[in-house]
């Protein structure tokens, strides 16, 4: 692939183009979507802001400086202005691929580089690894020692961010990848076949959710295939400025998803299915352009599949409970899937939906925004929870890993009672056995 052309303060390699930089027409409709410019009131903070600091080190006028550096990473990557953007400038994307540019030209001091290139390079892409190295969290907690230690308030003492990744482990399982039979059947009336993509995070932290994924989509009619050798879908990677990486992921899940013979590709994780959805753009110039549209159109979230399919509701139980939805960025702003969810949950029987307030509004949580920022984080995180309560729901529904850790965690340290559900669990709940 031919390297392009060096574009002012940017290095050459992994540079944003700049005709997406001149999108910006500095309108401001993006300004009262961003969490962070409404927490700061910073022009620099916000979408039009970043996108300004990122134009004027493309001309040249400005070096790629620590300002560029912080609102690189400041930015939750949330996408809410770019549904607000009359033009469709990609803030949060060009925010991605400064990242990568942070990386270039602000390198680590080498024991923080050693350690991010451990994880990005050799854990995450391991899939072996990754689930071996979860091992000492679930003793852990078999042991009792997260009793101890939550207990003891000892982590307090530390800082923060390390009392709230404690804090926001949920309960843990053996990793369901090994578990899952490569071919799942249909029940009843079969109406296709889809391969499941199981995410990092579900697969280690949510096991139990993409169960009832596998268990929904049987008992809707399909055969499912999951595939063992499947890797992360670099997601992560990307949140870190690791484009390199990023592309051998997809480069693998690429050609391991299209060997199969499918009707679809389907996941229960929201950063999974915008990331993936991304590969069409990642991989633009080195593979076949066709090859990868198709790959696109075979990627959809549960609830964009279930509603393009049509939900059968016969044989449904009864749930008798108030539901709320909280939209993941990723799946609303990201990849424009809002309205089947809600379809769904309404078309459970018993289920009463009520509408939160600012509902696709960041919970704060952005990956590792949570912990980098948790002063920020929180405060984005209390104005979501505020709104839960107003709704007086029995559940909280979501359906991304990241939103399901923050909000799990904020609702337990303010002493709220609802329990988090992903919709999957929901719609598992209501499916019978």
């Amino acid at each position: 692939m031919a390297e392009r052309e060096k574009l002012g303060n940017f290095t050459s390699s992994d540079a944003p183009k700049y005709e997406d930089i001149l999108q910006c027409m500095r309108c401001g409709f993006c300004l009262p979507t961003c969490p962070t410019f409404s927490l700061t009131g910073r022009e620099r903070s916000s979408p039009r802001g970043r996108v300004a600091l990122a134009r004027a080190v493309a001309e040249g006028k400005l070096e790629f400086n620590q300002a560029m550096k912080e609102e690189a990473f400041f930015c939750l990557d949330c996408r809410a202005c770019t549904t607000a953007c009359p033009s469709g400038v990609q803030a949060g994307s060009l925010m991605e691929i400064c990242r990568a540019q942070v990386s270039q030209q602000q390198p680590l001091p080498k024991w923080q580089a050693g350690f991010r290139d451990f994880v990005l390079k050799k854990m995450l892409p391991n899939p072996d690894l990754l689930e071996t190295s979860m091992l000492p969290a679930r003793l852990y907690q078999q042991l009792g020692i997260q009793w101890l230690v939550r207990h003891s308030k000892l982590l307090k003492l530390g800082p923060k961010w390390i009392d709230k990744a404690e804090g926001m482990m949920p309960e843990l399982h053996q990793p369901l990848r090994q578990q899952l039979p490569e071919l799942s059947p249909a029940k009843g009336e079969k109406r296709g076949t889809v391969a499941f993509f199981l995410g990092c995070v579900m697969t280690l932290m949510y096991a139990e959710v993409s169960r009832q994924t596998v268990k929904v989509l049987n008992h809707q009619g399909f055969d499912v295939i999951t595939p063992k050798a499947q890797k992360c879908c670099g997601a992560p990677h990307m949140t870190e400025g690791d484009r390199d990486t990023t592309r051998q992921l997809a480069k693998h899940n690429l050609d391991l998803f299209m060997d199969l013979e499918v009707d679809a590709i389907v996941t229960d994780c929201a950063g999974c299915g915008a990331a993936l959805k991304e590969y069409e753009e990642l991989l633009a110039e080195r593979e076949d352009h066709q090859r990868l549209e198709v790959f696109h159109s075979k990627i959809k979230d549960i609830s964009e599949f279930l509603a393009e399919t049509g939900l059968r509701t016969e044989g449904l139980k009864a749930i008798n409970k108030v539901v709320t939805y909280h939209e993941p960025c990723h799946l609303c702003h990201a990849q424009g899937i809002s309205k089947q969810p809600r379809d769904l949950i309404k078309a459970i029987p018993g289920v009463e939906f009520r509408e939160m307030k600012e509902a696709n509004w960041c919970c704060g949580s952005a990956a590792t925004f949570s912990l980098k920022f948790t002063e920020a984080s929180q405060k984005i995180l209390d104005r979501k929870l505020n709104n839960v309560a107003e709704t007086e729901a029995d559940v909280l529904i979501t359906s991304n890993p990241g939103c399901h850790l923050q909000l799990a965690w904020g609702l337990r340290e303010a002493d709220m009672t609802q329990p988090v559900q992903h919709l999957s669990e929901l719609l598992g709940e209501a499916t019978p056995d």
